[in-house]
């Protein structure tokens, strides 16, 4: 049999991996829906068989949710609440009635005119966040029909034989079923690396590449090819000698992160004895197990969201305590840091549903949403004033500080807090930490005015870059423009940092930046104390630190602060990685 000539095609590297087998083609779903007319004597029969799909797929999502949350993390099972708020949405069910009993049309065919009415409109939409939930709604249109059709279950979970799995899209829920013995990897027509399929595919460990244009049309099921998830390269038909260079280079970074798993108590010190502190970024407390097997430090950041982006409704401040209660816990003897609530942005409630803004990011967010609704943010400060009581270096951080007023008034609230626990006779630790997030530009610039209202600082990175650059992180068509070593931010960073030691507090930076470890020395350089970073990064973040001299980071610092642009700043960083830990680059870009 004639070999078949390679063919190369790229995407978006969206999770890191080689992994070479066949194809497994999934091609849009175009099985013919059953289609005919109602009489008026049936409609009623026809809301009754919705009604009972719909509660169906609820119970379904709600599972999947919690297998999710169980085996993944919180940032994963978040992902579908979306998905529970399309099946709860009463214009979408009504609108569903009402085409029933006005056109005498089957349930199925109406449910799916409808979602795909819904979705049309969101893929034409302008924002990217708004086009990528065009996904989830036909997503769970299709599992609604499924269960219109009496059949629910998960379409891959069983798969007999290990396959790449080729797709214009993937749904969160139908990754959720995978066995993952036997996906080797995903491949999707559409997508950014922002998209639900990246976010799941990276937590579950999973070579990914997303935004590969035509992939189904010119791949066969059955083909064989390799997905190289670092550099998004999808290679069909692969010679022996490709295949046999990209094995060893499968093999060269299994025993890197074998390597690397060896690390996780070691200390993250540099060779001239420069120790950093290294936490983990969590969404949920079942987290914490996660992030202490790869060597976490403590906690970060805990994002609080995902209490109240459930279907329940605002949590109770016992709920809160709970959950607090258990990361102060588990976490001890080390420190907790604990972010008070920033809902708005991408971010938004299931329950007590946030008005639409024109422009959410610059809108009623994170702490100005507190200070407008005192009696919800009093009861997550009792809660965690209460959870301080358990662990002595549990400490609170308010988000999207853009003034100093604001640590004021939220300060002043914390006070109160304190007076109502101690007239309960509650216990707490009155001397709890507070500290501020810098991720807006004008905290950083006035980061005196704040540091003496507070212990530490911590600076995010995603939002800093993106509020300095003017530029949507998740945004394909300027994503090459998100430059998170652009001069300015470098001077922003420098200048909280020196703030915060003109006052006598650490600052630590747990945004995106912090898990790179190409940067990770830069950060060190510009006076960093902290980083925080998602589990899966800690392994390599130690790594470099480990093989590390302080004064090289200080140098690559200054010599940072001196280019014009961000280019010329990430060549000097990757030249610094490249001369302590070669093989680093391989894993990280």
């Amino acid at each position: 049999m004639e070999a078949r000539q390679e063919l190369e095609m790229r995407g978006i590297g969206a999770a890191p991996g080689i992994v070479a087998g066949p194809v497994l083609l999934l091609k849009a779903d175009d099985e013919p829906l059953p289609e005919y007319a109602v009489e008026a004597a049936d409609v009623p029969r026809e809301m009754l068989r919705l009604e009972a799909a719909l509660i169906e797929t609820r119970r379904q999502l709600h599972d999947v949710q919690r297998r999710v949350g169980e085996a993944l993390g919180g940032e994963s099972a978040g992902i579908f609440e979306a998905h529970l708020q399309v099946v709860d949405d009463p214009s979408f069910v009504d609108e569903v009635y009402r085409d029933v009993r006005e056109k005498r049309k089957n349930v199925e065919k109406v449910v799916f005119e409808v979602a795909e009415r819904y979705a049309r409109t969101l893929r034409e939409m302008e924002d990217d966040y708004l086009r990528e939930r065009a996904a989830d709604l036909r997503d769970v249109a299709r599992r609604i029909l499924r269960n219109l059709a009496g059949g629910g279950g998960e379409w891959l979970a069983g798969l007999e034989t290990p396959r790449i799995l080729v797709a214009h899209d993937v749904a969160p829920s139908e990754m959720a079923a995978f066995d993952r013995r036997k996906v080797l990897g995903v491949v999707t027509e559409g997508g950014s690396p922002t998209s639900h399929v990246a976010i799941m595919a990276r937590a579950m460990e999973l070579p990914a590449i997303v935004g590969v244009r035509g992939a189904t049309a010119r791949l066969a099921d059955g083909d064989r090819v390799v997905l190289d998830g670092v550099r998004g390269l999808l290679v069909a038909h692969p010679s022996p000698a490709r295949e046999a260079d990209y094995d060893r280079l499968a093999r060269s970074r299994a025993a890197i992160q074998k390597r690397l798993g060896a690390l996780r108590d070691e200390p993250a010190v540099t060779l001239d004895g420069h120790a950093v502190d290294l936490a983990a970024n969590i969404e949920m407390p079942a987290d914490v197990e996660a992030a202490q097997a790869r060597g976490a430090r403590g906690v970060g950041l805990f994002r609080s969201e995902y209490l109240f982006m459930g279907g329940g409704g605002e949590p109770s401040e016992e709920r809160q305590y709970e959950a607090y209660a258990e990361v102060a816990r588990k976490v001890l003897p080390e420190a907790a840091i604990i972010r008070t609530l920033d809902l708005g942005g991408d971010k938004v409630a299931a329950a007590g549903k946030l008005a639409p803004e024109d422009n959410p990011f610059l809108g009623w967010r994170a702490i100005r949403l507190c200070l407008d609704r005192p009696s919800l943010f009093k009861a997550q400060l009792r809660a965690l004033l209460r959870a301080s009581a358990l662990n002595p270096r549990l400490r609170i951080m308010y988000p999207m500080i853009s003034r100093a007023a604001e640590v004021d008034q939220a300060n002043a609230v914390l006070e109160e807090c304190k007076a109502e626990l101690a007239a309960a006779g509650a216990d707490f630790n009155p001397d709890v930490e507070v500290g501020a997030m810098i991720e807006i530009p004008s905290a950083a610039l006035t980061a005196d005015l704040i540091a003496p209202k507070v212990k530490f600082f911590s600076i995010g990175t995603n939002d800093l870059v993106q509020y300095t650059l003017a530029i949507d992180r998740g945004n394909e068509r300027v994503a090459h423009l998100y430059e998170p070593t652009h001069p300015a931010v470098l001077q922003l960073i420098r200048r909280t940092v020196e703030a915060g030691r003109r006052h006598g507090i650490w600052t630590g930076v747990c945004g995106e930046t912090a898990g790179n470890p190409v940067l990770v020395p830069l950060l060190l350089g510009l006076g960093a104390t902290e980083l925080s970073a998602s589990p899966g990064a800690l392994p390599l973040v130690k790594d470099v630190v480990r093989r590390l001299r302080w004064t090289d980071a200080q140098d690559l610092a200054a010599a940072a602060l001196t280019k014009p642009t961000g280019a010329e700043v990430l060549a000097l960083c990757r030249d610094l990685v490249r001369r302590i830990a070669p093989e680093i680059l391989e894993l990280a870009e």
